[in-house]
């Protein structure tokens, strides 16, 4: 999970903050229906999409080529706290559409759309916290565990994270095993061949138009120390 950075707030939001903020549930669900149809949603979600390099906020897919679709998620659920429906602070983009739902049963679904309206503040562990990516490690086989360094209290809360939002669901769990197998192979291939190595870290984790490839975090944990250096000499802005 790579840290969002929050930068200002898109002008699509600034009429909606103007007004008296949503008090209830019902209200909040008609508010974020009437700015889907001012068309101030679609403005606002193109905007998110560049803060986070097009890149889903949990599971990193690539959201430019994702076949299922994003939408606009509440960290806060806005049934729980309405007051936070049009707040900057607590919008991101999460993989799948709601159109796309009918075709994925409860299980395979993941993301926002696994996390409904569930959600502890106490137990939740936030993209937008400076450091997210280092509560979980990403396995070989595909699967997302909490990362062995963790305190017991923090091992929990990576794994209610994982569970709330289902980032073990089949599909991801299949996607990013195959991804990081081609990888491996190549870093395996690569290895002797500094230069070559390099080349290839900056073409999996540097900006493309101000797009990232999927699973960044993953990958450049494949990568070890030169995927940090990398990062740090060659896309700075992305880190």
């Amino acid at each position: 999970m790579r840290r969002i950075i929050k930068r200002q707030i898109p002008l699509e939001l600034q009429k909606d903050l103007e007004k008296p903020a949503p008090s209830t549930g019902p209200e909040a669900t008609s508010r974020w229906k009437r700015f889907k149809r001012k068309g101030r949603r679609d403005a606002t979600k193109s905007f998110l999409l560049k803060e986070q390099w097009w890149l889903c906020a949990y599971t990193e897919l690539a959201l430019d080529s994702f076949i299922h679709g994003c939408h606009i998620e509440h960290i806060e659920p806005k049934e729980l706290n309405p007051a936070r429906t049009f707040d900057y602070h607590n919008l991101i983009v999460s993989a799948l559409s709601s159109d796309s739902l009918s075709s994925l049963s409860r299980y395979d679904r993941f993301g926002g759309h696994a996390k409904l309206d569930r959600y502890d503040p106490n137990l939740y562990i936030s993209p937008l916290i400076p450091d997210s990516d280092r509560y979980f490690e990403y396995l070989s086989n595909g699967r997302i565990e909490p990362s062995l360094t963790l305190s017991p209290e923090d091992r929990t809360r990576a794994s209610y994270t994982i569970d709330l939002l289902n980032l073990n669901a089949s599909f991801l769990v299949h996607s990013r095993r195959e991804w990081l197998m081609e990888i491996e192979e190549e870093i395996d291939r690569l290895i002797d061949n500094e230069s070559a190595l390099r080349l290839l870290a900056e073409c999996e984790l540097c900006d493309t138009e101000g797009k990232l490839r999927q699973f960044h975090t993953a990958v450049k944990a494949r990568f070890g120390r030169l995927g940090n250096q990398v990062m740090t000499d060659a896309c700075i802005q992305c880190v």
